[in-house]
């Protein structure tokens, strides 16, 4: 089992639809997406997506104040809910912040679908995670080849995990007293190569731990 390393949208409503003359039904599921996803891409975001099986997927941005009112790294007085996830730092470089699973989930879908594999390595990576590889005889290389190589699968995994993160498609579970676990229900997973995402806290805000 290899260490490694994955967007996050709450299930909204469900709306069954059919025209009135005789057409075959279809699906509508209603979506809220956090608003901060827009800081983790440089990508316009869809509003709307058609799933294989012909369901409808509409999404509607919402506000998430439910994060806690002190995060590692966070200034005195500053709002959670105001916080930039990813940012340029002074010499051109970017900052990534992750104070709840969500981030990590968007930075990582973001982070490997631009192959940023070192922005990954150096700021979202488990301690854990690199401590393996490092034991193992590995590094930064072969987890940039890890990554490429698992790219496609890791993407469709990152895309089926953010349309249901907080609906019965996906199960939260807690690993441990620091992780989080997100797994795609069995009824999906035979679909999928990677199935299950794990989050850990660190001192510095959250981190990606593995996927598998």
């Amino acid at each position: 089992m290899s260490p490694l390393l994955i967007v996050i949208v709450r299930a909204g409503i469900v709306v069954a639809a059919s025209s009135m003359i005789g057409c075959e039904p279809y699906r509508i599921e209603y979506h809220t997406r956090p608003a901060f996803y827009k800081q983790a891409t440089d990508q316009e975001l869809p509003d709307e997506v058609v799933l294989d099986d012909g369901t409808v997927v509409r999404f509607v941005e919402q506000e998430v104040n439910a994060m806690p009112s002190a995060l590692p790294g966070m200034e005195d007085g500053a709002d959670p809910a105001e916080l930039e996830i990813r940012s340029r730092t002074e010499d051109g470089g970017i900052l990534l912040r992750a104070y709840s699973p969500e981030h990590v989930l968007a930075h990582a879908k973001q982070g490997v679908r631009l192959r940023e594999y070192r922005l990954i390595w150096d700021q979202l990576l488990a301690e854990r995670t690199r401590e393996a590889y490092s034991r193992s005889g590995k590094g930064f290389e072969e987890f940039a080849e890890f990554c490429e190589s698992n790219r496609p699968a890791m993407m469709e995994t990152f895309n089926r995990m953010g349309f249901g993160l907080f609906s019965p498609d996906v199960i939260q579970e807690s690993i441990g007293k620091d992780g989080i676990r997100y797994r795609l229900h069995p009824r999906l997973g035979e679909q999928f190569i990677f199935t299950e995402f794990d989050v850990t806290r660190e001192p510095t805000g959250m981190k990606w731990l593995m996927i598998r």
